[in-house]
């Protein structure tokens, strides 16, 4: 099957390719990737350019999503969380985090103690079939 990115960037999208494309895609579009840290799941919106008061960042919780919306309505992505639903946990509204500054809407949701304990285990287990080949 295909490859589902949940962390990063698809390495295929960001190359053009004259000989097979019409047409590439603007740089000046919004860029939309997950870059995590220890402690928060995040995400970057890069080439945003309105100021910080237009953006509205809310939980979907019917939806299970994080919601990002513009007011003058130009921009509206909703964002799943894969690892919570892994999981089994409901987003929170005290967990989520957001700003905006040099054309990025940079978005944190604090990792529940359950989800950081899940993935101190899986690099456990990695490591230890590491040393075992």
């Amino acid at each position: 099957g295909e490859w589902v990115v949940e962390v990063g960037q698809e390495s295929t999208s960001l190359r053009f390719d004259p000989s097979k494309d019409m047409l590439a895609p603007s740089s000046s579009n919004p860029v939309f990737l997950r870059k995590d840290t220890p402690s928060d799941f995040q995400w970057r919106i890069r080439n945003l350019t309105y100021p910080k008061s237009v953006y509205t960042v809310t939980c979907d919780h019917a939806a299970q999503q994080i919601v990002v919306r513009t007011e003058n309505k130009k921009y509206f992505k909703r964002i799943d969380i894969p690892d919570l639903q892994r999981a089994g946990l409901q987003l929170e509204d005290g967990s989520l985090t957001w700003d905006h500054s040099h054309n990025t809407l940079v978005i944190s949701y604090k990792k529940p103690r359950k989800v950081v304990e899940m993935e101190a285990k899986r690099i456990a287990e990695a490591e230890k079939k590491a040393l075992q080949v």
